[in-house]
């Protein structure tokens, strides 16, 4: 699961390291609004909101900065990460 984490700046992955990520599920970013951390049988909603540009940032880096070349994985609804070494 930390693996996710290089994807985020360091303020937003310090943010969620600070939080139990033992069963942890889900990330959810959405912009202007804050973190929620989905575990199996509750929810986490840290405080601080995620600009849009953070999210963008957060993005790219994930389709390693060529969305175009993630677009059918997108339609679909996820984007498949490398693992990080």
């Amino acid at each position: 699961m930390l693996d996710i984490l290089n994807y985020f700046p360091k303020c937003i992955s310090d943010q969620i390291k600070s939080q139990n990520l033992h069963n942890l599920e889900e990330i959810r970013v959405r912009a202007e609004k804050p973190i929620i951390l989905k575990y199996q049988d509750y929810d986490v909603v840290l405080e601080q909101n995620i600009a849009q540009d953070k999210i963008l940032e957060i993005f790219q880096f994930m389709c390693d900065n060529s969305i175009y070349s993630y677009q059918n994985q997108i339609c679909n609804g996820f984007i498949t990460i490398k693992r990080w070494a």
